[in-house]
């Protein structure tokens, strides 16, 4: 597996999570700008939480895979969490960010205030 693969793989699964989460946020904030900037902070988290376990399985299955080794590609895959953050986090933050600005362009109505008692 090239590093270019391994980036996009960890990118986009992790920019499809954000967007996910980010969606959820976005569609109950109080205004555009919150929208935009919630949906690309919770798409972060949610990228740095999908970003540890399928960096490591992605790069153990493939090392397992090619070589048949087993230690050696336990240790390559433990070595794929860090890059799988950095790239995961990106990838979840651009997500957000995209279905941020997709919710907040379309937005019209306010949520409906629940905290007051009736």
């Amino acid at each position: 597996m090239t590093e270019q693969l391994f980036i996009a793989s960890v990118a986009g699964l992790t920019a499809l999570c954000g967007a996910i989460v980010g969606r959820i946020f976005a569609v109950e904030a109080p205004d555009r700008r919150t929208a935009v900037l919630a949906a690309a902070y919770c798409g972060a988290g949610a990228g740095l939480v999908a970003s540890v376990p399928f960096a490591f399985l992605l790069v153990l299955i493939v090392k397992w895979a090619t070589t048949h080794t087993g230690f050696a590609a336990l240790l390559d895959a433990a070595e794929a969490i860090g890059p799988g953050l950095l790239w995961g986090l990106a990838g979840g933050a651009g997500g957000g960010v995209a279905v941020g600005v997709v919710v907040a362009l379309f937005k019209r109505v306010r949520p409906v205030d629940r905290s007051t008692p009736t």
